[in-house]
């Protein structure tokens, strides 16, 4: 079996899962990234990745690399093969030993993908919806999420029903990290370019660095929404934890006090998100 495996990076990384290969996204902008792949070669969207982000990768291996397999991972966020870990994910300064062995499976490809067709990342209940979490988070804005999702339905109307759903749910998929056979993951680029595509025609700029990397967020959204849409038809997903390396002391101290799916976060969340809509009716 053919695999396809990146390790998605923007500057230095340290740590390499077995079978993954680094690849510099936005190389057509940045020094080059030393030992890594670039994505400016061939058929590439390497220049859109201040808006797009680890997207340019995905579309670099659409586009280019013919494999049975293709996947996705970054630098500090890895899948962690252990079913036996509840949470979502679990945060680290640095990726022990211990931790090392969690990122390579041990079971081959070959295997998995007899009994799968996608691995992803566990879901998050966010204590909120999806459509609200987006809504209400830095450098997010309402209007960019309403315009994907109109735009996605009326291209691929097959999305709508899915699409809904997931964003009036809680869990969600974060990362743009996944693992899929060549036909899913034909299909999910094929639509979610085609619809990015459209969107960067009559989207906002809203000024500033962090929300115009929108692309990038709403592929995140989308990558939700597909694999919400390919489970509804009979695709067989499974789902594995993930680790967050390099994580600062702020993120893992608040990993403890308020651990994930936790009620002391989803309070947290529902706090944040009364504050907002009172800030919203003053203005």
């Amino acid at each position: 079996m053919n695999c396809s495996l990146w390790l998605c990076c923007h500057n230095r990384y340290d740590i390499v899962p077995d079978g993954f290969v680094p690849i510099q996204c936005g190389a057509a902008l940045n020094p080059v990234l030393k030992g890594a792949a670039r994505d400016d070669i061939g058929d590439n969207i390497s220049r859109k990745n201040p808006s797009y982000c680890e997207l340019t990768a995905h579309y670099y291996a659409w586009k280019n690399i013919d494999a049975d397999i293709y996947g996705f991972c970054h630098y500090r966020r890895f899948f962690a093969f252990d079913d036996r870990i509840k949470k979502p994910y679990i945060v680290r300064r640095k990726i022990s030993e211990k931790d090392f062995s969690l990122l390579n499976t041990d079971r081959t490809w070959e295997q998995i993908f007899n009994d799968f067709d996608i691995i992803a990342p566990k879901s998050e209940d966010m204590g909120l919806t999806v459509r609200s979490h987006y809504c209400t988070s830095a450098y997010h804005y309402r209007e960019d999420l309403e315009l994907f999702i109109e735009i996605l339905t009326t291209m691929f109307p097959e999305y709508k029903r899915p699409a809904e759903y997931y964003l009036s749910q809680n869990r969600q998929y974060f990362c743009n990290m996944f693992i899929m056979k060549k036909a899913e993951f034909d299909k999910y680029c094929s639509v979610l370019f085609s619809v990015l595509t459209e969107f960067d025609k009559r989207k906002k700029c809203h000024g500033d660095f962090q929300s115009d990397r929108t692309d990038g967020y709403l592929g995140e959204i989308f990558t939700g929404i597909f694999i919400t849409t390919s489970r509804e038809q009979g695709i067989k997903i499974v789902e594995f934890p993930r680790i967050d390396a390099k994580c600062s002391r702020k993120k893992i101290m608040l990993y403890h006090l308020f651990p994930p799916e936790s009620k002391q976060r989803f309070w947290i969340k529902r706090l944040v998100k009364a504050i907002k809509r009172q800030n919203e009716t003053k203005t």
